[in-house]
């Protein structure tokens, strides 16, 4: 019984897994365009997944997003494995000394939520704290409605039909 506790417990220590992180980040700016940026720093090694919730909670928005990691070396820095914005993918440029992934504008609805996965000196147990950071923005934009591009259709037509009786007077 010994050995089997001793052989759960080494196991146990061997995998090894990074602090991960959860945290709720304001947008800051106007009421048509609002940005953010967050970073995070591992102090433990191993693989993380850390979740962003950004405000506004709800809508439909245009959205773009990025994120940037540089490294000392491949084995003290974080490599990133994905990252998604409500399911939407962010391309991946990496592993190496330096690593970026962005979201170019997606239209997206219903609260934000940007969920970020790697590893942090997972080959190199020498270092010891990690010490591995990134950083990133989201940013959002309104979508108008259906309703303000058929205001907007209306419009036109109106300015147009408009322009088409001038024209018949002239």
């Amino acid at each position: 019984m010994k050995t089997a506790m001793g052989m759960l417990l080494a196991l146990a220590a061997t995998a090894v897994q990074a602090d991960n992180v959860v945290t709720n980040v304001n947008l800051g700016g106007s009421a048509t365009e609002l940005s953010a940026a967050f970073g995070v720093t591992h102090l433990e090694q191993g693989a993380f997944s850390d979740t962003f919730y950004f405000s506004p909670s709800a809508g439909t928005y245009s959205v773009d997003a990025s994120l940037v990691t540089l490294g000392f070396s491949p084995n003290t820095d974080v490599t990133f494995t994905a990252a998604y914005v409500n399911g939407n993918a962010l391309s991946l440029i990496g592993p190496g000394l330096f690593e970026y992934g962005f979201l170019l504008p997606t239209v997206i609805s219903g609260p934000l939520e940007l969920s970020v996965f790697g590893y942090v000196n997972f080959e190199d147990t020498s270092f010891t704290p990690a010490s591995a950071s990134y950083s990133g923005t989201l940013n959002i934009s309104a979508v108008p409605e259906p309703d303000a591009y058929a205001l907007l259709l209306a419009g036109l037509g109106g300015a147009g039909a408009a322009a088409c009786r001038r024209r018949r007077e002239a």
